[in-house]
């Protein structure tokens, strides 16, 4: 589960003693020490993104009210959102206030997508991750299947990855990573590898199934949610099912083509590893009624069109299990990313307004005028390869945001408003925005390797540039040839 690749990036800061008594505030634990207030970096990124948008304000006096505002507010919002000047989350509830304010639609429709079906659907699987990891239920999931995997390097790590892309279905990568990590890194350190290259290959192998695992699922990254939301407004809506159709199989051919590549990257002679076990074997109580919910819970996800809970509401459902049966408390609410859901709610808000204003369609005017010079085929490798780039400089939920209106309007473009390109422009969309595996800052599982010191710089950016383009063949391949043919569940 969230994908979602949208973490807020911080810094560590150590408070002098005379900051420290400045600076204190009271709290319920005495007093904390709080670090001065220093706003000028972001405000001139703020100032910076404002007067872009100011500039295209001036220069568009030819377009409609409504068409020049949704365009002011396109330029704003991704200016706010590549440089971060503000949480992501705040730029989005931005976005709601400010469509009312440039008469772009009402506030009351500006602020639905907030709590849109998807978004439960979100809520509901954050809050299941919550419980998976409070109870040390993945942990426990994880070193039980390790120890079946034998002792054969490539099945290790063939096994770590697979593990790491089955949690990262359910957990956001970034915790499907961190967790995995803590197994793999110990495994390695236990075998002899003058290079150590092992231990890249474990390493960079659990990064890339974090962020792999997360193509599976409607739930494993945002922007697998948002391209669902984004359908639902069409005539081809995605089921939880019918989106694994699209996003199992390409996880399971980049994952063992990544798990091949590493092992010609990166050499080893080891041919053993030793047995890891266990500290026990007995699932606890919690442990026993957390696996029960959460087995429900994908039963229930999986069986969607076979009874008359849609996938938001058994994802509603849980959350409400999860708190009546008291494997979550009223504490646990804080661990909610709260930030995630509000920068999908937005990327909808925003959507939505592209939509309306008619800025959509003269984008994807704009995007079809290519399709002279570099044919259908270039015009939608050219959608992949620009999501895929501006997710590098970007979360992958902002960039995604950003580019499905133009996907959706594009397929109608050229197949109809009936036409399955609907759904692989979508999920073309959604996949390419997730493929980012060069530099540590490209996704939170990238930067958690990258903190192990046991790969260097150059060799996340030499092997994720491979990766990079491989992932995007066989993207561009399945979209070309097998997705068109999935029927819609």
């Amino acid at each position: 589960m969230p994908r979602v690749d949208t973490e807020e990036k911080g810094e560590t800061w150590s408070p002098t003693e005379e900051e420290s008594k400045e600076q204190a505030i009271p709290s319920r634990e005495g007093y904390v020490a709080q670090p001065k207030w220093r706003p000028t970096q972001n405000l001139v990124k703020l100032v910076a993104s404002v007067c872009v948008a100011l500039v295209v304000y001036f220069l568009t006096g030819t377009l409609s009210w409504q068409l020049r505002m949704a365009l002011v507010l396109l330029v704003l919002a991704a200016g706010l959102w590549v440089t971060e000047s503000m949480a992501l989350g705040a730029t989005s509830l931005l976005i709601a206030l400010l469509q009312p304010l440039l008469g772009i639609r009402g506030f009351s429709d500006a602020l639905a997508p907030f709590f849109d079906p998807v978004v439960v659907l979100l809520l509901g699987g954050f809050l299941l991750a919550i419980a998976v990891d409070k109870h040390d239920l993945d942990e426990k999931l994880g070193l039980a299947i390790l120890q079946r995997l034998g002792t054969k390097p490539r099945r290790v790590v063939l096994g770590l990855m697979l593990t790491t892309a089955f949690l990262s279905c359910w957990i956001s990568n970034t915790a499907s990573a961190a967790l995995m990590m803590t197994v793999a890194i110990p495994v390695a350190n236990r075998v002899t590898d003058p290079r150590g290259n092992l231990q890249k290959i474990m390493v960079l192998g659990v990064a890339y199934a974090a962020s792999l695992g997360g193509f599976m699922t409607l739930i494993g990254s945002p922007p697998n949610a948002l391209a669902a939301a984004f359908l639902a407004g069409t005539s081809r809506k995605i089921s939880f099912l019918g989106w694994s159709l699209y996003g199992l199989p390409l996880a399971l051919v980049v994952i063992f083509a990544a798990w091949g590549f590493l092992f010609i990257r990166f050499p080893t002679k080891v041919t053993e590893i030793p047995i890891v076990e266990p500290a026990s074997r007995d699932f606890t109580g919690w442990q026993k009624g957390t696996f029960t919910l959460f087995l429900v819970a994908v039963v229930l996800w999986l069986t969607e069109t076979l009874h008359p809970l849609s996938s938001s509401m058994v994802s509603l459902a849980v959350a409400v299990a999860l708190f009546a049966t008291g494997l979550l408390k009223r504490e646990d609410i804080s661990r909610v990313d709260w930030n995630t859901l509000l920068l999908i709610g937005g990327g909808l808000s925003l959507g939505a307004a592209l939509q309306e204003s008619g800025l959509a369609a003269i984008l994807t005017d704009y995007v079809l005028a290519l399709q002279p010079l570099v044919g259908f085929v270039g015009m939608v490798v050219l959608l992949s390869v620009g999501t895929l780039v501006f997710s590098m400089v970007a979360s992958n939920t902002v960039s995604a945001a950003l580019f499905m209106p133009i996907a959706i309007n594009l397929a109608v473009a050229v197949g109809g408003a009936d036409t399955p390109l609907l759904v692989v422009f979508t999920v073309l969309v959604a996949m390419s925005s997730s493929i980012d595996f060069m530099l540590p800052m490209g996704t939170p599982p990238n930067a958690i390797a990258y903190s192990t010191e046991r790969v260097s710089m150059r060799d996340m950016i030499t092997t994720g540039f491979v990766l990079n383009l491989l992932s995007l063949f066989i993207t561009l391949l399945l979209a070309f040839y097998v997705w068109p043919w999935i029927p819609i569940i």
